[in-house]
């Protein structure tokens, strides 16, 4: 080993250019490696960023396309729309974004290197050493998704409970107007929802389902073709991952080793949204490796974990979306009007307050 570092971070998305960019700004040593050729060059995610991951770390105006309503679709394609003045979304241009990260944390001073797969790792001393790399970090973050590689070489728990997502990216549809469409629908999205997102010089549609099933990305564009006109509409790309929506995981850290983001189920469980917490608990994750490094700070695992909160109702709203009959119910809320607004209006804004 003739390259030590302070801190190695594995996997160059959100949650591990967030940690890196923190953590060089703190001072320390830090290298990045991802086995992408490139930042952004494949994509698993919708890259909606909510007002709080804007204002965590400010993504440039041409980037992002601003979406300020959300219309809930029932099965029956009855829908309400929903809004909160002053609050909104931010459809992305995600590889874009993801180059724009990636140099945001370069500038910061921490160096990042793309086309480098981790393999396994090595104890020797004090450091953590990368298996065929000749690096060695005091310290190793695993940022690798929700099939974490560091996670299984470090022996830490992994993501069982999984979403399956499938997004198609359409030329722009004016029928798709400027607000974000979900579709409650428990034959075509199990699990989940499907929706349909007026982007960044595109169209996106999508559906994420449970991991026993497969997703009909097919299907559900001609269910929508009706309302969207999709079916002479030129898909221009297509994208797929998994989410995990087990929460945060009981052994997400060991000695030296830290899981941040997908990797440690930072995800939430019932909106399976992720970017906003992979931002927030990687720099957070950062601070707490600066100041354990610096030698008189508690286990930075244990700073994180006792931050991460919030998850208890998500939890119990989950167990409802999976068991119960979830159509009759959104159909009954349809009727039911202002009480039925409030809980779909905590769900799409409030979300994110408790973590």
């Amino acid at each position: 080993m003739n390259d030590k570092r302070d801190l190695v971070v594995v996997g160059a998305g959100f949650a591990g250019l967030a940690c890196a960019k923190r953590a060089a700004e703190r001072g320390l040593s830090v290298l990045v490696i991802d086995q992408q050729p490139s930042p952004g060059r494949y994509v698993h995610t919708t890259g909606i960023l909510v007002k709080e991951a804007q204002m965590e770390w400010a993504v440039p105006t041409p980037l992002v396309r601003e979406i300020d309503r959300v219309r809930l679709y029932a099965p029956s394609h009855r829908h309400v729309e929903l809004g909160r003045n002053g609050y909104y979304f931010l459809a992305t241009d995600t590889p874009k974004l993801m180059e724009f990260l990636a140099d945001e944390t370069r500038c910061a001073g921490a160096e990042v290197r793309f086309g480098s797969e981790f393999v396994g790792l090595t104890r020797s001393g004090e450091h953590i050493v990368l298996d065929g790399h000749g690096v060695g970090g005091r310290f190793l973050v695993g940022a690798d998704g929700a099939h974490s590689k560091v996670a299984q070489a470090a022996g830490l728990d992994r993501n069982t409970r999984l979403l399956k997502g499938v997004e198609w990216e359409y030329e722009p549809i004016e029928r798709a107007g400027d607000c974000l469409h979900c579709f409650v629908d428990p034959r075509r999205a199990p699990g989940y929802i499907g929706w349909v997102v007026p982007g960044l010089g595109v169209t996106q549609v999508g559906l994420a389902v449970n991991q026993s099933h497969r997703p009909d990305i097919a299907g559900f564009v001609e269910h929508l073709d009706a309302r969207f006109s999709l079916r002479g509409a030129r898909v221009v790309d297509k994208r797929g991952g998994m989410i995990p929506i087990n929460g945060l995981l009981t052994r997400f850290h060991g000695d030296g080793v830290l899981l941040i983001g997908d990797a440690a189920g930072m995800v939430s469980p019932l909106t399976a949204g992720g970017i906003h917490r992979s931002y927030r608990f990687g720099r957070l994750a950062a601070d707490a490796i600066a100041d354990y490094l610096d030698g008189n700070a508690p286990n930075p695992g244990d700073v994180v974990s006792a931050a991460y909160r919030g998850d208890a109702w998500k939890q119990s709203a989950r167990w409802c979306f999976d068991h119960l009959p979830l159509a009759a119910c959104i159909e009954l809320g349809l009727t039911t009007g202002s009480l039925f607004k409030r809980v779909a209006g905590k769900v799409f804004f409030d979300r994110f307050k408790a973590g």
